[in-house]
């Protein structure tokens, strides 16, 4: 086999098709971890699975999904559950709560009375995101649903029907985004 030196026009050639193939290659969540500080008040959970959300080819966002069993049980089982989201495009505040919203409508989620509630309480805790940041959604089993980014604890809403509701945009058999459920559930016969 033959030498290709990258400074030669065959050798540009190679190098540009093999960093095409590289970014045509499905990519491992690398950063499809819990944020730090979730991890930090939240111990005791384990990974159920993780996930990437791809619009031709380009990343959405990356994730993965934990349980104190490390199993999922449904989002009505009372068990805490996490969902970490690590982002690879930005989204403003709004846009992220706009795309909620429209996901409870479609899903039949909520009233309207309770979605208007539940966006006030985004609107006071998400911010806008950009490339590498975070956002974790803890539900807990006494309701309380918490919200991170990679460095800090955002806010929580205690309306114990809000954090099934809102994880049920991933998670719900009827998702928009059923591939990444899949990915997430791969092992849990989803």
């Amino acid at each position: 086999m033959k030498n290709t030196r990258i400074g030669t026009p065959a050798g540009r050639f190679a190098a540009l098709l093999t960093t095409v193939v590289l970014l045509l290659l499905p990519s491992s969540p690398a950063h499809a971890v819990l944020a730090p500080v979730a991890k930090e008040s939240h111990a005791a959970l384990k990974e159920i699975g993780r996930g990437r959300l791809t619009f031709l080819g380009f990343g959405i966002y990356k994730t993965s999904l934990w349980s104190e069993s490390g199993k999922y049980a449904g989002l009505r089982s009372g068990q805490t559950l996490a969902l970490s989201l690590w982002y690879e495009r930005k989204f403003s505040r709004s846009e992220l709560i706009a795309i909620t919203v429209r996901e409870w409508q479609r899903l039949g989620l909520a009233s309207a009375e309770q979605q208007a509630r539940w966006t006030r309480e985004l609107e006071s805790h998400w911010l806008d995101v950009r490339p590498g940041d975070n956002m974790t959604i803890v539900t807990t089993t006494s309701g309380e649903t918490y919200f991170y980014r990679q460095d800090r604890r955002l806010g929580s809403v205690k309306d114990p029907l809000f954090g099934p509701a809102l994880l049920a945009i991933w998670l719900d058999p009827r998702t928009a985004v059923a591939d990444l459920r899949q990915q997430m559930l791969r092992d849990e016969g989803a």
